[in-house]
């Protein structure tokens, strides 16, 4: 489509209309553009891609990966991770995918509703939808969340706010879920802990009776939730974290980078999820490495008490819808140098 503006010579024109004019045109430059297809214009909607590198190098060991460049940026998987399967059947193999969640920017939750398989032909250099090898997917029941909960004395009179949210977060998870543990790690300058329970009043209860402390033991308390996670073996692990500045107690060794290496070098076969709030009105927040410790999950970062309402909600919904993707395969020999090549369109609901 071919559009063009009208030929003016506004040399004439005094300077204030001038200005005016050039910005009407920049204006309706853009209109067109964004009607016409023409920009980085990717309205959001409700179908994400994923794109997948599958082989299988004996036939019985099948291995998927994931492509990050690709995949839609809402998708929440450790895009590190190599995914192994196993025999299914006389003549299938299957791939368990596990942890799956899809979030957009602003915290956004999606439900799955259907899944399009396809693979790529390299003989007619295009996409062929696939009736075959399918992606199934079910809820995981089974999950265990730590929440981290920042009591630091910055937080001032809205820390009791702030524990009716997590309470509010608590009675949220386990109605959501059937299988339900959860434990809190609770932090200012000491750390406590309440170790996972399913006793949802109890947890309630604790955090009702938590009081305020100096400073801001955030490392060591995430630290704290991870070992307490790296016990469990839910199928879905959480740690959430919530705060309103940076660490300022933590021994040198004990920093994001050592907490980041103990999530991702977890030995339990589901990994851990990690969510971040960091509440940054009051400018102490390090929203760097509150998205670096956000691993496979996302960090939010409110501007005032009444939007971190909001945000615990959204994060309650987030934590308690993950997904499990079952790959179904034959046992045809794919040597991983010349993998397959899988795209799925998930169709979801928010």
């Amino acid at each position: 489509m071919m559009f063009s503006f009208p030929k003016l010579n506004i040399n004439f024109i005094p300077m204030k209309i001038r200005n005016a004019f050039l910005i009407l045109k920049t204006v309706l430059l853009s209109i067109v553009l964004i009607s016409c297809g023409g920009g980085d214009v990717n309205p959001k909607g409700s179908t994400f891609d994923i794109y997948i590198d599958f082989w299988n190098t004996s036939g019985k060991s099948p291995e998927i990966r994931f492509d990050e460049l690709k995949t839609s940026r809402e998708i929440k998987i450790d895009f590190t991770k190599t995914f192994g399967g196993q025999v299914d059947g006389p003549a299938g193999t299957k791939v368990i995918i596990d942890n799956f969640r899809i979030i957009d920017e602003f915290s956004n939750n999606y439900n799955i509703e259907a899944i399009n398989a396809y693979e790529f032909k390299k003989e007619t250099n295009d996409w062929k939808k696939d009736v075959e090898f399918t992606m199934s997917f079910s809820q995981s029941e089974d999950i265990s969340v730590v929440l981290v909960l920042d009591r630091s004395e910055s937080l001032g009179t809205d820390f009791e706010t702030v524990k009716t949210y997590a309470i509010d977060f608590i009675e949220k998870i386990f109605t959501e879920r059937k299988v339900v543990k959860m434990g809190i790690v609770d932090f200012s300058d000491t750390v406590n802990e309440f170790p996972l329970s399913t006793d949802k009043e109890a947890l309630k209860n604790y955090v009702k009776g938590l009081k305020q402390g100096k400073f801001t033991a955030l490392y060591n308390a995430m630290d704290a939730g991870i070992d307490m996670l790296q016990a469990s073996k839910s199928q879905s692990r959480v740690l959430f974290t919530f705060t309103d500045g940076s660490d300022n107690m933590a021994p040198p060794a004990v920093n994001a980078d050592y907490l980041l290496g103990k999530i991702k070098s977890d030995k339990n076969s589901y990994k851990i999820t990690s969510f971040c709030i960091g509440l940054n009105g009051k400018g102490g927040v390090d929203k760097a490495v509150l998205t670096k410790l956000a691993s496979g999950g996302s960090a939010n970062f409110p501007e005032t008490v009444k939007e971190l309402k909001d945000v615990f909600t959204k994060f309650g919904r987030v934590i308690s819808n993950v997904y499990n993707l079952e790959y179904i395969r034959n046992q045809q020999i794919i040597n991983r140098s010349d993998p397959r090549k899988l795209k799925f369109e998930i169709i979801t609901s928010k």
